[in-house]
């Protein structure tokens, strides 16, 4: 039995596969990263989930995960993994990997990740030939869910929100402002909890305020994370990520604008890394 997850920092999809490339079944935890996951908690999550019913049937399992960019952060996975698939030999591989095997096409592109994160590259159908500058959740992450939510919150505690947003939106928490600091400082995962109030911003996107925000953050990841690259409009762009499959209206309106051309804008691309791992 062989495993393939594909992991961002919020969720992870985990397909159990046949030896012959036949998906069985999905599994699906919790996000790691290297960067906020510690041995205890991963070990206890999965103990947790329907793959402690397979582990000891697991052969192979390739973890394609956010934050997964060297040896000593994917040490941090690794360890966890092995002493719960006991059986198996475990690869772990960086989240661009998987976004690279899921939409190349045999031309070269710019592939690019916006969900909690984001990320780009351009890719040759074999290498990285240069990746964008990454500066994390506190200083980049441009794009991308916890980008946004940072913009929602910001507007919020500063008493800049429109006051019919700001009544929904109180509406459906029942934290305020000083209890939205205390969290963001003290939780584990504080680029999580800023990503999960994309998911009201954009159930509002109707709203010109936030229509404002997703337009300029979409072409603020443009300006830094795709016209760094030199002659960037002669690649085809591909997008991996819930944040790009919700804002896809925008990506391909900037996109045209820009005068590049959008290849494909995918959600999760657990089914395609599957069937790029299983080509013969």
């Amino acid at each position: 039995m062989i495993l393939i997850a594909d992991s961002g920092s919020t969720k992870c999809t985990w397909a159990q596969c046949l030896t012959n490339g036949e998906i069985k079944q999905y599994h699906h935890t919790v996000g790691f990263n290297p960067k906020y996951t510690n041995y205890d908690d991963l070990v206890n999550e999965l103990k947790n989930s329907s793959l402690s019913e397979i582990k000891h049937l697991v052969s192979e399992v390739y973890f394609y995960g956010a934050g997964c960019s060297s040896k000593s952060k994917n040490q941090v996975l690794e360890d966890p993994l092995q002493s719960f698939f006991k059986n198996a030999n475990i690869n772990i591989r960086h989240d661009l990997e998987a976004a690279l095997k899921a939409t190349y096409q045999g031309t070269q592109i710019i592939s690019c990740i916006l969900g909690t994160g984001s990320n780009s590259c351009i890719f040759d159908g074999k290498k990285i030939i240069e990746n964008a500058p990454s500066l994390g959740f506190i200083l980049g992450d441009e794009g991308s869910g916890n980008y946004f939510g940072k913009q929602l919150i910001n507007a919020y505690v500063n008493k800049q929100l429109p006051s019919h947003i700001n009544k929904k939106f109180e509406n459906t928490t029942n934290e305020r402002a000083d209890d939205i600091i205390e969290n963001i400082y003290n939780l584990q995962r504080p680029n999580l909890y800023l990503a999960s109030f994309f998911r009201f911003m954009y159930e509002n996107k109707e709203e010109p305020f936030f229509n404002n925000i997703f337009n300029k953050g979409i072409q603020h990841f443009f300006d830094l994370h795709i016209k760094c690259f030199d002659n960037y409009q002669k690649y085809p762009l591909t997008f991996i990520g819930s944040v790009a499959f919700y804002l896809s209206d925008y990506i391909n309106e900037i996109a045209t604008k820009e005068g590049v051309q959008v290849q494909c804008i995918i959600q999760s691309p657990i089914n395609n890394l599957v069937k790029e791992h299983f080509k013969v």
